[in-house]
């Protein structure tokens, strides 16, 4: 392994890595950023493909604790204090990479046998969405299709809030809902939306073995025009001191019920 050591914030290659802070710098790189050694292992064991890797001077004089085992020909050692401006948290950890940004097609998850598809339908919170992935990855989901609208799925406060499920779940991005439910109805995927409002409880429902859920927006749920495109609508049974429920909580709640029904495939 080669160690190269860099000094200049200038130099082109920490650009880049500050560049892939916003979307449309990893829109353009094609590349986005992994902060941790944990994170970096759960991308290396999921196959993903990494780039450069860059630790700060005090992670590098320690040792290196936490670094994975991986072929890596070339390690970055800045100082703390160039880190601290490649790193998009408040306390870095020392070490951070870059690595490629890939997706699936969606015909790619509408044939799976026994598909359990997430649907995040113009999701705006990065925690929510992380938080979404993981509840996917936990109860046994088999994809995670964004919507047009939705906040980027490789923006830093996803990829850390999802603790590394988006990488080992199947993840489709930047579609219309409309076109989304044409190749779910062509495919025979039932679509059940959730709606606080919906007069079904999610208790009382049936679950096919090939099934879409949607989560609407934080603050707006989904248009009127798509929930109407849904062959089902359900509610989720709250207090009534409680006005809603949060999108993540609901969708883990929603996907904890459907996995005790049909039971989780390790």
């Amino acid at each position: 392994m080669q160690i190269k050591e860099i000094a200049s914030s200038a130099n082109p290659l920490l650009k880049n890595v500050r560049s892939l802070h916003d979307r449309s710098g990893r829109k353009k790189a094609g590349l986005f950023l992994l902060e941790g050694a944990k994170l970096l292992e759960e991308a290396l064991k999921n196959g993903v493909a990494v780039k450069d890797v860059i630790v700060s001077r005090s992670f590098w004089k320690n040792g290196l604790s936490g670094l994975p085992q991986f072929d890596l020909e070339e390690l970055v050692v800045v100082e703390d204090a160039v880190f601290d401006q490649l790193a998009t948290t408040e306390t870095p950890q020392g070490i951070l990479a870059t690595a490629e940004i890939s997706s699936y097609e969606l015909s790619d998850v509408l044939k799976q046998k026994n598909a359990l598809l997430l649907v995040a339908d113009a999701v705006q919170d990065p925690g929510n969405l992380g938080t979404i992935a993981r509840a996917g990855l936990a109860f046994g989901a088999t994809g995670l299709i964004l919507t047009k609208g939705t906040v980027d799925a490789f923006s830093p406060k996803v990829v850390r809030s999802a603790m590394g499920a988006l990488f080992a779940l199947p993840l489709v991005c930047d579609i219309s809902f409309d076109s989304l439910a044409d190749e779910l109805k062509r495919h025979q995927i039932p679509i059940f939306a959730l709606d606080q409002n919906a007069d079904q409880s999610l208790w009382t429902a049936e679950f096919p073995s090939r099934l879409a859920l949607v989560f609407g927006n934080e603050g707006k749920g989904m248009r009127d025009e798509d929930m109407a495109k849904a062959d089902k609508v359900l509610s989720i049974p709250i207090s009534e001191r409680s006005e809603s429920l949060n999108v993540a909580m609901a969708a883990g709640i929603t996907l904890s019920f459907i996995s005790s029904k049909r039971g989780i495939e390790n």
